[in-house]
């Protein structure tokens, strides 16, 4: 993503990462390097702080002085103490697709009142365009997901045929067989699956 090309566009800002939230949950899915990350979890595990409110109010939040800032208590005086943090710049991704993710992106530093008026306006430039990556992303991610769901489905069809014809199972039969015997193994259908194609044994006595 944007996130090494973004700290060079704002000097200002040691770290940068791109936080989302899908299902609940807040994930970091880019970031400049570790410590990036890490400011971030601090926050995740808070509830409060730039990013997670950027990601949940869909606005810009900005502090030079974490550390006393009311809003983000006691999360800006442990990120000052743990990283050095003092500034922080936060703003929501628009993101293109009709997912339930939303995403914000997130810069700190350890200069006090880092982050300029200028700033604020090179990060909403740099926001868009990580709306559009993330947006791809998540495309990809997502037609990956697709494809897999569509071969294991292909894979578990076959393996029904499969113990139709050796076994004089009806459709159904076959599937509950498949089923059964993926709850009492503990192990994936799908991969079940493949091995009835392979061997053409009942998955009971494979």
């Amino acid at each position: 993503l944007l996130t090494t090309p973004a700290v060079a566009l704002l000097p200002s800002a040691d770290w940068v990462s791109v936080t989302t939230l899908s299902h609940g949950r807040f994930r970091t899915v880019a970031c400049s390097d570790d410590t990036a990350t890490k400011i971030d979890l601090l926050q995740y595990e808070h509830g409060t702080g730039p990013c997670v409110d950027a990601v949940l109010e869909d606005g810009i939040f900005t502090s030079g002085d974490v550390a006393r800032e009311p809003r983000w208590h006691p999360f800006g005086e442990q990120v000052h103490e743990a990283f050095g943090v003092n500034s922080m710049l936060a703003l929501r991704l628009h993101l293109l697709d009709e997912s339930d993710t939303i995403a914000g992106l997130n810069f700190s530093s350890t200069t006090p009142d880092a982050f300029s008026d200028a700033d604020v306006d090179r990060a909403k430039i740099l926001a868009t365009h990580s709306a559009l990556l993330v947006t791809a992303t998540q495309a990809q991610n997502k037609a990956a997901n697709l494809l897999i769901a569509l071969e294991s489905n292909r894979e578990i069809g076959v393996a029904i045929g499969v113990l139709m014809a050796r076994h004089r199972l009806t459709r159904d039969q076959a599937f509950d067989v498949l089923r059964h015997a993926s709850q009492n193994s503990n192990r994936k259908l799908r991969d079940l699956a493949a091995e009835v194609v392979e061997t053409g044994a009942h998955p009971q006595t494979a």
